[in-house]
């Protein structure tokens, strides 16, 4: 069983809240996590190479970009890209020139159109016979606390981001045998409602063996390898058990 602890940021007293914002930092900062930055520099950067490419400028008022917008959408689309690029690089638009916001019709119109006829590509749900697989190699490969962390994500049904950020002093626990509560802070959501998020594991097999890996380690360990690293991984968990045609992906929370 997984249950969320809400704890509201929006009360305490004025200097508690002070404290608080001196650590997420300024309104600024905040529009946009460091990853999505990046994916908007990286977005804005193939764009400037393609009207490099294509001997074309960016024109000097913001009325005539809709024209320019929309043809670079016609191009991902023929390109073969997916909708999530060229949603990544609307988004990124604006962040980079926020008076385009209401002046971009024609494009967004287009990209209504690509939400309509996009072929889905949606990550099949993760079972219990499969999660148990990937475990069972896991152990036989001495990769023990990546098939840890495929327990913790599966029954907590966390986020992949959620999991990958994970460290040990997160994880509260009291015994091998009581329920193990998991801070997981501001997530996605939380800083929506202005909330810090936590999760509570109860299956007995698995606090077992979190307890054992959370009293070996450090405060500050991750129970995961490097993003990628964690992903390759699964990648090669997949392909060893012969379960490609399956397309499954490291989503626990859908």
């Amino acid at each position: 069983m997984v249950k969320t602890v809400n704890v509201c940021l929006g009360a305490g007293s004025k200097e508690s809240r002070k404290q608080i914002r001196k650590t997420l930092g300024t309104l600024k900062s905040l529009t946009a996590q460091e990853k999505t930055k990046s994916r908007y520099s990286s977005s804005l950067s193939d764009f400037f190479t393609y009207l490099r490419h294509e001997n074309l400028e960016l024109p000097t008022k913001k009325d005539c970009m809709d024209g320019l917008v929309s043809d670079y959408l016609e191009y991902l689309w023929v390109q073969g890209e997916g909708r999530a690029t060229a949603s990544t690089f609307m988004a990124a638009l604006q962040d980079f020139s926020s008076k385009l916001r209401h002046n971009l019709p024609a494009s967004w119109r287009l990209m209504k159109t690509w939400s309509i006829h996009e072929i889905p590509s949606r990550a099949p749900p993760l079972t219990e016979p499969v999660l148990r697989a990937m475990v069972g190699w896991s152990i036989l490969q001495n990769y023990e606390t990546f098939g840890l962390s495929l327990l913790v994500g599966f029954y907590g049904l966390m986020r992949t981001g959620e999991l990958l950020s994970l460290q040990a002093w997160q994880i509260h626990m009291s015994s091998p045998t009581q329920p193990a509560v998991i801070n997981l802070g501001l997530t996605k959501s939380g800083k929506r409602q202005g909330a810090a998020e936590s999760i509570t594991l109860t299956e007995k097999h698995v606090l077992q063996h979190l307890w054992a890996w959370k009293c070996r380690v450090p405060e500050h360990t991750f129970l995961t390898l490097k993003p990628h690293a964690w992903r390759n991984l699964f990648s090669e968990c997949i392909q060893k058990l012969k379960l490609d045609k399956w397309e499954f992906r490291p989503y626990f929370c859908l």
